[in-house]
C-alpha cells in the first residue's frame, strides 16, 4: 500500500465509524427527538464533505503518480460510497421490522459457495474471448453479460453475508484459543466483497528496494499497464510493475470474490493491519523496510490462523492449524525437517523463485543490471513450461512480494524469526500482544535475543 494515502485512509475511515456508531445509536431511540436531529445535521456535514473530496487519486504529483493518474483508485470516493451501504445496511437490519433469521444467512452463504465457482469461470470465460487473436463481438458481449449478471447477483447478497462472517471472525478474535481481546473488539471487524484494486510498484534497477506505490483501478487494461510501466521505466529509469492486491486495509477493508476458506483468510489478515493502527508496530508499518515486512508477516500468520478458525466455524469442518511453511523453516532444520526428502529434479515453485532472487541479486550487486532484467525474463518464461502464469518479474515485482517473509521473493528472515516465536507462546493472540509495543526493527532483535532466538548473520 502507497505511504502516503494510509494515513488520510485511516482518518477518514476512523471518522465515518464512529459518527455512524454514534448515528446508529441516535437513530435506533425514537424517543429522543433531539437525537434525531443531531443524526440528520451529522450526516449532512459528511455528504457536505464527501461532496468536496475528488474521485481520484489525484492530490499526489509524484512522478508515479503522474503517470498513472488516469488510472488511480478513488480510494476516498471508494471509503464514503461503500461505508454508508454497509453501515445504513446494519441500521435498517437492527430495526424490529426488518429482522434476518439464520436461515436466510445459511441460504446467502449457501448461494456464495455456488457463486464463486461462477463468478470464476465466467471471468475465465471472458478473458479467453478477449485473448484470442480474432475478436467475436458477440462472444465478448455475452461473456460481459454473464460476468455482470453475477457481480450484481453477488452485490445483492454480500451485505447479510459480510455480516455473517464479520460476526464470526469477532468471535473468533475474542475466543480463548485466539486470546487477543475481550469483549470489546476494536475496530469493528468490517470488510466489503469485491475488486481490491491494483498497486504500481516502483525499485530501483540497481538494487531490489520498493520505492513507491499507487493504488491502480483493477479494471485497467492490459495495455495501459504496460504503458505505465514502460513509461516510469523509460522516463524515470525505475522498474515498475502493476500488481493485483490480495485486498486492502481501508476501511471497510477489501476482500476478493473468494472461496469461504480464502475469504476468512484475507479478512483477518486486513482487520489485523486495522488493529495495529492503534499500537506502535502498525503506526511503523509507514516506516516502510523491515518494520512494513514484520506487519505483513505477523498478518499472514495471523490471517491464516484465524481465518481457518472461523471457516470451522461456518462449515462445521474440524479446525486444522496451519504449519510451518518451508519458507520458514530455520537455518538449521529441526530432526523432523531434516527427514524431508526434496527430490531435486521435481519443478518446486518456492525453490525456482528463491533461486531466481539470489542470483538476481548477485548479478545487480556486480553491477550487470541488463543481464539480471534479461535472465529474470528467461525464469517468467521457463515458468510457463509449469503452468505459472506470472506477466512481469522483475526487480519491482520482487520488491513487492520480498515485503512478506514468507514468500519465497523475500530473502528476509523475518518469517523464521516469527514461526520461532509463535512456537513459544500458547495463542496467536499472544503473539501479537507481544509484538504490538514494537517501534523499530532493532527492538525485534532484542525481543528475539532475549528469548533465546539466534540472529541470522547479515548477509
Amino acid at each position: 500500500m502507497a505511504k502516503l494515502e494510509r494515513p488520510l485512509m485511516w482518518t477518514i475511515g476512523s471518522l465515518l465509524l464512529v459518527v455512524f456508531t454514534v448515528g446508529e445509536w441516535l437513530v435506533t431511540f425514537p424517543l429522543r427527538r433531539r437525537s434525531k436531529w443531531a443524526f440528520r445535521f451529522m450526516l449532512l456535514v459528511v455528504i457536505f464533505i464527501s461532496w468536496l473530496i475528488p474521485t481520484g487519486d489525484r492530490r499526489f504529483d509524484t512522478p508515479t503518480a503522474a503517470a498513472s493518474l488516469e488510472h488511480g483508485y478513488g480510494l476516498v470516493s471508494w471509503e464514503f460510497d461503500n461505508f454508508f451501504d454497509k453501515w445504513g445496511h446494519r441500521v435498517w437490519t437492527s430495526m424490529p421490522w426488518t429482522p434476518t433469521s439464520e436461515a436466510d444467512r445459511r441460504a446467502a452463504l449457501d448461494r456464495y459457495v455456488v457463486l464463486v465457482g461462477e463468478f470464476r469461470a465466467a471471468n475465465d470465460e471472458l478473458n479467453r474471448v478477449t485473448s484470442v487473436a480474432v475478436s467475436d463481438l458477440e462472444m465478448i458481449t455475452s461473456a460481459q453479460n454473464d460476468l455482470d449478471r453475477l457481480i450484481s447477483e453477488r452485490d445483492g447478497l454480500r451485505d447479510g453475508l459480510e455480516e455473517y462472517i464479520e460476526q464470526v471472525i469477532s468471535e473468533v478474535v475474542r475466543s480463548d484459543e485466539v486470546d487477543l481481546v475481550a469483549s470489546f473488539v476494536w475496530p469493528p471487524v468490517d470488510f466489503r466483497i469485491g475488486n481490491p484494486p491494483k498497486l504500481l510498484v516502483t525499485s530501483l534497477r540497481s538494487e531490489i528496494t520498493r520505492i513507491e506505490d499507487v493504488l491502480i483501478d483493477p479494471n485497467i487494461t492490459a495495455d495501459e499497464m504496460l504503458r505505465i510501466e514502460n513509461e516510469l521505466s523509460d522516463s524515470r529509469d525505475v522498474s515498475a510493475v502493476i500488481l493485483q492486491t490480495g485486498g486492502l486495509a481501508s476501511y471497510p477493508n477489501v476482500v476478493p470474490t473468494t472461496d469461504l476458506k480464502r475469504l476468512g483468510e484475507v479478512a483477518s489478515h486486513e482487520w489485523l493491519h486495522a488493529y495495529l493502527v492503534f499500537h506502535p508496530l502498525g503506526r511503523a508499518y509507514f516506516s516502510g523496510g523491515d518494520i512494513r515486512s514484520m506487519n505483513e508477516t505477523l498478518a499472514d500468520i495471523f490471517g491464516r490462523e484465524v481465518g481457518l478458525r472461523a471457516y470451522s466455524k461456518v462449515s462445521g469442518e474440524p479446525y486444522v492449524a496451519p504449519v510451518r511453511p518451508d519458507t520458514a523453516w530455520r537455518t538449521e532444520p529441526s530432526d523432523d525437517e531434516a527427514e524431508v526428502v526434496v527430490d531435486p529434479e521435481a519443478f518446486n515453485f518456492n525453490r525456482f523463485m528463491g533461486e531466481t532472487r539470489r542470483r538476481t541479486d548477485e548479478m545487480l550487486t556486480e553491477g550487470f543490471i541488463d543481464e539480471a532484467e534479461a535472465y529474470m525474463e528467461l525464469r517468467r518464461v521457463e515458468l510457463l513450461d509449469h503452468n505459472y502464469t506470472i506477466r512481469k518479474i522483475n526487480q519491482a515485482y520482487f520488491a513487492f512480494h520480498g515485503t512478506y517473509a514468507e514468500s519465497s521473493s523475500s530473502t528476509s528472515p523475518i518469517a523464521r524469526y516469527m514461526w520461532d516465536l509463535r512456537e513459544q507462546v500458547g495463542s496467536i493472540g499472544e503473539l501479537v500482544k507481544l509484538l504490538r509495543p514494537l517501534r523499530t526493527y532493532m527492538e525485534f532483535e532484542q525481543l528475539l535475543i532475549d528469548r533465546g532466538i539466534a540472529l541470522e548473520p547479515e548477509r
